[in-house]
């Protein structure tokens, strides 16, 4: 059913291309990319730039299933999907066993997250506030249930006005489709050289202001200069360097290829979340303080003396600077998935250069499996062999 469904909207193009969650070709660094590309051009030409972060309460768990086949209705989906999800979603009942009896109740909202179609079903009810008509002046985007507005301006009175128009707008739509916004956990982050926070409220509620604002696991401050984002990684990484020792000492403990295969799998791969956003061109501060990150592991792993040279220990233990290790990613994700050319002084390879992935399904997923495709004869075979067993 939701790869139907999926194949239906991809083969119409109805998905919005600003929804960067559960969408093939879709990811976090294109959602942060995205996000980071508007405030840049805004700044540039000169705005007042507001980015409001939104929460939506169990977005999931609260989504009406009136919402979702009103939204299903619109899309011109096929009529026998439409009516496998009339029939999946109407008439749906819990019934739970107390020692009163039997107790029953309709259920009309709920779509699991980590359910099958979950996802798609939350993406085309999502759609439908992505492709509302915005001001021109309003950028909104979203990764699942994770909205951000990027609203700008020319001064700071029409940036309020202007964001409080668009709060409205969105909340509108919460309240059709009955979703409700935590204002505990939406905030908003300015950036322009405003010491006095504006009054921004939803429903009567004031939203708070933040200096940097966590967006999909990256750390997003004023300057965007990500030193905020690093030491909060780094602080990360502390941690996880404490956990390591109580498995690990200098002679006791896993091995040290252990060790290694731990550093280049965890630690690493956590300190190497969304590069391409923050960490394409490294500044000397930023270098400084990824190999201040890097070296009580390389001590950890190699055993040595706290006296070595975080140089030699890289060399020992085949480990390249964090720095060049995140450039490096951050490169080949730039040019790679999100086809995005680099100066010269930066690479000389280009996107073009590169072949593109093939993204959605080329055929119709009752035409994806054919029976020349599957094969039962080693499934035959263990089967006997295990009937012969028992």
């Amino acid at each position: 059913m939701t790869q139907r469904l999926t194949y239906h909207l991809e083969s119409t193009n109805s998905l919005n291309d600003r929804q960067h969650g559960f969408s093939e070709g879709k990811s976090v660094d294109t959602a942060i990319n995205e996000l980071l590309r508007n405030i840049k051009t805004a700044r540039r030409d000169g705005k007042h730039v507001l980015v409001l972060s939104i929460d939506i309460k169990g977005a999931f768990d609260n989504l009406q299933h009136r919402a979702i086949l009103k939204t299903l209705d619109a899309s011109a989906c096929p009529s026998n999907i439409n009516r496998l999800f009339h029939s999946l979603l109407q008439n749906r009942k819990v019934t739970l066993l107390t020692p009163q009896g039997r107790v029953t109740k309709e259920q009309k909202q709920g779509c699991p997250q980590g359910s099958c179609s979950g996802p798609a079903l939350w993406n085309l009810v999502a759609k439908e506030i992505l492709n509302q008509v915005w001001p021109d002046n309003v950028h909104i985007q979203a990764f699942a249930d994770d909205f951000v507005l990027v609203i700008k301006a020319d001064t700071n009175k029409n940036l309020v006005e202007d964001t409080q128009s668009a709060i409205t707008q969105f909340s509108s739509w919460c309240s059709e489709n009955e979703l409700a916004i935590s204002t505990e956990k939406t905030n908003y982050i300015l950036f322009i050289k405003m010491v006095r926070s504006p009054k921004i409220t939803w429903n009567g509620y004031k939203i708070d202001r933040v200096k940097p604002f966590k967006y999909l696991g990256i750390h997003v401050d004023d300057r965007l200069n990500w030193l905020e984002h690093i030491n909060k990684q780094g602080e990360k990484a502390i941690k996880m360097q404490q956990n390591l020792k109580r498995i690990a000492g200098g002679n006791w403990g896993i091995s040290q290829i252990h060790k290694w295969t731990l550093y280049k799998t965890v630690i690493e791969r956590m300190l190497a979340h969304g590069p391409s956003a923050w960490c394409l061109n490294p500044t000397f501060k930023m270098k400084r303080k990824l190999s201040s990150i890097q070296r009580p592991f390389l001590l950890h792993v190699s055993g040595a003396y706290r006296t070595t040279p975080t140089e030699a220990l890289q060399t020992i233990l085949g480990i390249p600077p964090l720095h060049m290790q995140l450039h490096f990613e951050a490169r080949f994700t730039s040019i790679y998935r999100l086809r995005i050319p680099l100066p010269p002084f930066i690479t000389d390879a280009q996107p073009h250069d590169l072949e593109m992935k093939a993204t959605g399904w080329s055929t119709h997923p009752s035409e994806h499996l054919k029976p020349n495709q599957i094969s039962f004869e080693d499934g035959k075979r263990h089967y006997k062999y295990f009937h012969r067993c028992n």
